[in-house]
């Protein structure tokens, strides 16, 4: 199975959240043990290093993002990925541009915990953390 991880589920993950961190952590686990194939979109990395930068400072970001690329693959960003993802009716361009890309290489899931993004519609299914792992676990 193919997943695009949504940069708030990184985060979770990352930067612990009480809330949403074990699932979270979990999803980060089974793609390092590649029992899922996980990917991030190229321009999520600089969301998520803005994010972390502020808890853990530039150099421990900057390692844990280098830990991080050896569980997932990037997803590259063309400019045609861009202008697709313009032409999108959602308002937010940064999952309008998560979803085209997921498309483009073939993603079963968009995992996010971003209740917009899950309710939106898109061309490839979004779902919640712990809505992916029941999935997995069927």
């Amino acid at each position: 199975m193919t997943v695009v991880i949504d940069n708030n589920v990184i985060v979770d993950a990352l930067k612990p959240n009480p809330e949403f961190e074990i699932d979270a952590q979990e999803i980060l686990r089974l793609a390092s043990k590649k029992s899922v194939e996980g990917f991030i979109n190229a321009n999520s990395l600089t969301d998520v290093f803005y994010v972390l930068r502020k808890e853990h400072g530039a150099d421990k970001t900057k390692v844990m993002l280098q830990k991080l690329l050896l569980m997932l693959d990037i997803v590259g960003v063309a400019p045609a990925d861009c202008v697709v993802a313009l032409e999108k009716p959602t308002g937010d361009f940064e999952d309008a541009l998560i979803d085209v890309c997921a498309k483009k290489m073939g993603a079963d899931y968009i995992v996010s915990r971003d209740k917009k993004f899950i309710e939106a519609q898109t061309e490839v299914r979004v779902v919640g953390p712990k809505q992916l792992l029941e999935i997995l676990s069927e």
